[in-house]
């Protein structure tokens, strides 16, 4: 077989599994009205995403899934968002494949992969990745949890902050400090199943946005796990795991916001069907609906460049999400100018998709205002 046939084999895929998606998206969650009310998904509902193929999407055929690469988890989180209209749960889905792809199966053993991924594969279990601390974020200096090697054990002692799909998890991809060397901290990652003694779910930090989408805290006192539930090398993990994943994460989730806004401005075009638009009302009407596409574009691009070489082109990846951060953000404030011009008030769902858009937009603001300045010191020093 040719690279050419692998190309357009892989394309045939990506197709068939966005299309999948939108099928799915469009009959078991455009229909649910006030989804943005609840605080998580329905067992049903997340069930469903398991019994209709969404959960196989990104595995590896060996262990149950469907395969695809970044570019059809992309696409299939874009078309969740798009045909299903609610940002949240698409970063939900995806926050549950990303833990399994890139970390289980990324840096798992024989064994931990034979254990895990089929269940994900097949939607019988949800995962969760424990990074952020309270008061800290994910800053490497300030996180304090521990694990500490105690014979054929390591004794997890700490807590955590805003776990995407903690109150609804069962198997938890733990950051904690094993070691210190010359004075920095060494991180390590555990599988730690959700009924081991002594975790305890914790409030977290509330936010009011992304349902049903659920968040929590958890709180770790003397959790006891085998040694051999480490996931991947000791002391390496912020580099292996955390900052790769950051790095995958904002690609995708440009292609969610991307989706989001399609659907953001499919609504509003139905909104304002009927209404006597004046002619440059209907002008920003179409500019808008022409980025539609040009967004898609921009995140397909970003995880293009991950499948083809992620660590080459780190830095072209994290430009590409910021462009596409800063678009949409201007994006919004058209969209609200042309509600107001437009003198209309908008439906529930339109109102709490657009909600989910903009604050997500402002997440992590000043981090990602110190690596603008950092681009920007980079191009007066050339």
């Amino acid at each position: 077989m040719t690279d050419e046939d692998l190309t357009t084999d892989m394309e045939t895929l990506r197709f068939r599994l966005r299309e999948r998606a939108r099928a799915f998206a469009a009959s078991e969650i455009a229909l649910l009205d006030d989804l943005h009310t609840h605080e998580r998904p329905s067992e049903e509902l997340w069930r469903a995403f398991g019994v209709c193929g969404i959960t196989t999407i990104g595995l590896p055929r060996k262990f149950g899934g469907d395969g695809g690469d970044l570019r059809a988890m992309a696409l299939v989180g874009e078309a969740l968002a798009a045909e299903g209209g609610y940002l949240g749960l698409a970063g939900a889905w995806m926050a549950r494949q990303l833990c399994a792809r890139l970390h289980i199966f990324g840096h798992g053993t024989e064994e931990q992969k034979a254990t895990y991924l089929p269940r994900l594969a097949a939607g019988l279990s949800t995962p969760c990745f424990a990074v952020s601390e309270p008061g800290a974020g994910a800053h490497p200096k300030h996180l304090k949890t521990e694990a500490v090697r105690d014979g054929a054990e390591y004794v997890i002692n700490g807590e955590k902050a805003y776990l995407t799909n903690g109150p609804i998890s069962d198997l938890i991809l733990l950051l904690a400090i094993t070691g210190v060397d010359d004075g920095r901290k060494q991180y390590s990652i555990f599988l730690v199943p959700r009924d081991t003694p002594g975790i305890e779910e914790t409030e977290g930090v509330k936010i009011d946005f992304l349902k049903p989408s659920c968040h929590c805290g958890m709180a770790f006192r003397n959790v006891h796990i085998p040694a051999d539930a480490m996931l991947g090398p000791e002391g390496d993990a912020f580099a292996t795991f955390s900052l790769p994943m950051r790095r995958v994460e904002d690609a995708i989730s440009s292609a969610n916001k991307a989706g989001a806004f399609r659907y953001q401005i499919n609504r509003l075009g139905q909104e304002v069907a009927g209404m006597d638009l004046d002619k440059e009302a209907l002008a920003e009407l179409g500019r808008l609906s022409a980025a539609r596409d040009g967004l898609s574009a921009l995140s397909y691009r970003a995880v293009e460049l991950l499948d083809l070489d992620p660590n080459n082109n780190a830095e072209e990846v994290e430009a590409i999400t910021a462009a596409g951060r800063d678009w949409i953000k201007d994006l919004q404030e058209r969209v609200q100018a042309f509600i107001e011009r437009a003198g209309m008030t908008p439906s529930p769902r339109l109102a709490a998709v657009t909600r989910d858009i903009v604050k997500t937009t402002g997440i992590a603001g000043g981090a990602h205002a110190i690596r603008a300045e950092g681009r920007a010191r980079d191009l007066m020093n050339t």
